[in-house]
């Protein structure tokens, strides 16, 4: 009887978690799961030492959702039972057919980078593919250039790599070197994830090119690991992955219950842009600034003061000043409060230190201090913040 089941599904996944992409898909997953309909869920990550699921059918297997593991399709191939891929078509279309697809708007996230470009005012563009040419990271970087070329705009594009520079990250870097070294200054770039824009970001200083001074720098994935570990920070577009694993569940129990028999394609876009460090000032092509900017990251919890930035950066503190009401349109002062907040929320939600400890690390003469200087920022205390309740406006 369509629509009925008689026992809990068994399902099987096959989804790394180490990245964010994989944590939210599988976020998505469970929320759909803890919605709707009870699961047994054996999840295969392909991590050193993991046990494999070798024999699916001795398992009970009743549905598989895989995400990016094309060497899973051993397993997948001889056990006909309904399955749901998210993501890279290209790797399982031939060997499994019959398979629903789940997949990202890749023309979307092309357009989505384009238009934060221009949203900034940028006039030069390039784009950085993926190393091995994948069929998404073709399809981003096709609709970055038509999106910029129907804003009258240009594109440069890196690649294409020989088979030794795709499998040596040396070579490839050489002559990422050159390539960037010959764009006009400010470019924007779109990298095809983050991964690909931290190689960019790496390679920019090996050749002595300000990021966001000389090359602006966008990702995609928005994997906080790297974003938030790179000098600058990188900014990134975030694919809406959550969504893609609701829906992916979704349509697996559709298939498990026969509700819906023939193959079905699904489409998810973007959730947001992530702006960070790596584009927020590439307009403002001043390398006094950048300088005092990049101090104050590297500096904001320790004892710094105005006069030490405005050393820094070469000028007068007048001049300091005036630069920093020029393009960033705060004070000094005012960045380095931005900073240590910053950092200071970063503490509460992801440590179980005690508030005099943090407050002390962010770079606060005393506790009290920086309750206040948090409560005025935020709306609510420390405490409350930590614990996650809503601002009381």
């Amino acid at each position: 009887m369509n629509g009925i089941l008689h026992k809990t599904p068994k399902v099987a996944l096959f989804l790394a978690t180490t990245e964010k992409a994989g944590r939210d898909k599988f976020q998505g997953i469970l929320r759909y799961v803890r919605l709707h309909t009870p699961w047994n869920i054996h999840l295969v990550e392909n991590r050193m030492g993991e046990q494999q699921l070798v024999d699916l059918h001795a398992w009970g297997v009743s549905g598989v959702i895989v995400a990016r593991m094309p060497e899973s399709i051993r397993f997948m191939a001889r056990v006909g039972v309904p399955t749901v891929v998210m993501d890279s078509p290209a790797l399982y279309a031939k060997c499994v057919p019959h398979t629903s697809f789940v997949t990202s708007d890749s023309e979307a996230v092309g357009r989505a980078g384009a238009e934060a470009f221009l949203r900034q005012g940028f006039s030069r563009f390039a784009y950085v593919g993926d190393a091995h040419e994948w069929d998404w990271s073709t399809l981003r970087c096709r609709a970055f250039k038509e999106r910029l070329a129907r804003a009258g705009f240009g594109c440069e594009e890196y690649g294409p790599l020989t088979e030794r520079e795709r499998r040596d990250w040396t070579l490839d870097q050489k002559r990422l070197v050159r390539w960037l070294q010959g764009l006009p200054r400010p470019t924007a770039i779109l990298a095809a994830h983050d991964g690909r824009a931290r190689q960019v970001l790496e390679t920019c200083q090996l050749a002595e090119l300000s990021v966001p001074g000389d090359i602006a720098l966008l990702g995609v994935d928005n994997d906080e690991v790297l974003c938030e570990n790179t000098t600058p920070t990188l900014s990134s577009i975030q694919p809406d992955f959550e969504l893609a694993g609701y829906e992916a569940a979704r349509l697996l129990e559709q298939l498990m219950r026969r509700t819906v028999r023939t193959p079905q394609t699904f489409s998810y876009g973007v959730k947001r842009v992530v702006v960070r460090e790596s584009s927020r000032y590439a307009h403002a092509v001043d390398s006094r600034l950048l300088r005092g900017l990049e101090f104050i990251r590297l500096n904001a919890c320790a004892t710094i003061s105005v006069p030490d930035i405005a050393r820094h950066m070469g000028v007068s503190r007048r001049m300091a000043e005036l630069l920093f009401r020029r393009h960033v349109e705060h004070s000094i002062l005012e960045e380095i409060q931005q900073v240590r907040l910053a950092r200071l929320k970063t503490f509460l939600l992801e440590t179980d230190l005690p508030i005099g400890q943090i407050s002390a690390q962010c770079g606060y003469q005393t506790e009290m201090h920086a309750k206040r200087v948090f409560k005025k920022a935020t709306g609510m205390t420390m405490r409350r913040f930590r614990c996650g309740a809503p601002s009381a406006g």
